[in-house]
Order: C-alpha cells, then sequence, then structure tokens
C-alpha cells in the first residue's frame, strides 16, 4: 500500500531513540523529510546523521535539534526551526515523555509540562503551516496506562490521558482546516536498551509474566508500533480523526 507520505514533511518530538526513533525511520524510508529533537545534543545529531545516510536517498532531508521540552521557549523555538528547515509541514508526532513512575510532585510537573504542555506549544507554533498543508496530521503517542491501571500510581497515565481529550479537541476544532488528530496508546513494547530491555534483563521472571499476559505471547517492537503510527499519520489514513487507538496486542482486556 502506497501511504502517500512521499515529499512529506514531519517533525517529532522525542524522536532519536525508541519508539519515536523507529517512526523517524519508518517515514524516512516512505520519503519523508524529518526534524526530530531529544535534550541529549550528540544523540539528536547522530540520529540526523543516520537518517540521512540510511534513508538520503530516498529524497528526504533531515534536521535535528537538543531542545528541553520542559522549557517553554526552547519547545517552540525547535518547532520553528524545523518548520524553517523543512520548508513547512505537514506531520506533527509528539512522542516525548516525562516518564513519571514516582508519583511525587516533581514527577507530576515533569509529565505536564513535557507529556502535556510540549504537546500543546508544538501544536500552537505548528498550527499555521498546518493549515497550509493538503495532507495534514497530529499524532500523539500515549499508552494504555492512560486506560488502565498498572500497579503503580503515577502521574504518566493521568498525562497521557489528557493527551487523549486534547487530540479530540483538536480534531473537532480543526477538521475544517484539513487537519486530523489522534492518541495511539502502545501497551509493553520492548526495543534494545528500553525501560522493558532493562526489565527483562533485571527481572526475566516479571518479564515472562507479562509476555504470558499478553494473547500474542511476546511484547511488542517498536518497529511494530511505527507502522502504525506512520499509517495514521499518513493520507492513507485520511479517515481516521479524533480517534484513540490501542496498539497493546489485546494485553489490555478491556473495551475501550
Amino acid at each position: 500500500m502506497d501511504l502517500g507520505l512521499n515529499g512529506l514533511r514531519a517533525v517529532i518530538l522525542g524522536g532519536s531513540r525508541g519508539i519515536g526513533w523507529y517512526t523517524a525511520g519508518q517515514l524516512a524510508r516512505e520519503g519523508c523529510s524529518v526534524a526530530l529533537c531529544a535534550r541529549d545534543a550528540d544523540g539528536v545529531a547522530k540520529a540526523a546523521e543516520t537518517l540521512q545516510s540510511e534513508h538520503g536517498e530516498n529524497g528526504g532531508s533531515f534536521f535535528g535539534e537538543s531542545a528541553d521540552l520542559r522549557d517553554a521557549d526552547a519547545t517552540r523555538a525547535f518547532v520553528r526551526d524545523a518548520i524553517d528547515k523543512l520548508g513547512g509541514l505537514d506531520i506533527l508526532i509528539h512522542n516525548a515523555s516525562g516518564f513519571d513512575n514516582k508519583g511525587d510532585e516533581e514527577g507530576w510537573a515533569r509529565s505536564f509540562q513535557v507529556d502535556v504542555m510540549a504537546g500543546v506549544r508544538a501544536v500552537e507554533e505548528a498550527l499555521p503551516a498546518l493549515k497550509d498543508s493538503s495532507a495534514a496530521s497530529i499524532t500523539f503517542i500515549g499508552s494504555m496506562a492512560s486506560k488502565f491501571y498498572f500497579g503503580r500510581r503515577s502521574s504518566y497515565g493521568p498525562a497521557k490521558a489528557a493527551m487523549r481529550a486534547y487530540a479530540n479537541e483538536l480534531a473537532q476544532s480543526f477538521g475544517r482546516d484539513g487537519i486530523r488528530a489522534n492518541a495511539i496508546s502502545p501497551g509493553a513494547v520492548h526495543f534494545p536498551g528500553g525501560s522493558w530491555d532493562q526489565v527483562k534483563q533485571s527481572q526475566p521472571e516479571f518479564y515472562g509474566k507479562v509476555e504470558k499476559a499478553i494473547p500474542l505471547g511476546r511484547l511488542g517492537t517498536a518497529e511494530e508500533i511505527a507502522r502504525i503510527v506512520a499509517f495514521v499519520a499518513s493520507p492513507a489514513g485520511l479517515w481516521i480523526n479524533a480517534t484513540h487507538i490501542a496498539a497493546d496486542g489485546g494485553q489490555v482486556a478491556a473495551v475501550d
């Protein structure tokens, strides 16, 4: 299937590793130009260089910039710089998270700034460019923790739930401008160096129990989530709007 991504321009917040990085690679393979950010300047530079060396032949251009998404000015500046470098914008993906797992006040503040407000600020900066696009979409990478209690109280799930509601508001408000907005919630996802990879090494018995509890018998992969994100964000997913998509392999045994 041709996703219609060739020649489009994408910005990914939190794109130098994990799901964001795999999504950048998937979009680049489809011919997208990609701008990404993360806090680690070296990691961002390496990510942009890798995209260029591995996918530059597909016609896209690639831009990376270090940005602390807790900082309002830095977030807005990155989005402006990215749009300028790409010559416009078609796809905005917010993948970054504060990853609070303690539930203390510091964690709540970090989640609010990174998971929620970074997305709000990025959208505000991106809206004029998205309105000029003929294939505009906004995609928030959430978590199944936004609808299911996994046994640990923190701000992570509530912050991701807020982004689900925000995606719906954007879709209802700007659909007439041709801008779609959706949220995708992965379940447990394994990739090298990720949190579940660390669990696999440090708590193999617990990791095995999680695997067995998933109907498909394993955790998801970042590549699988990236393909879902690419489809939903692409023109091929045109009629997906104001939607929350669970991407957990059936891990959460519930009806949305």
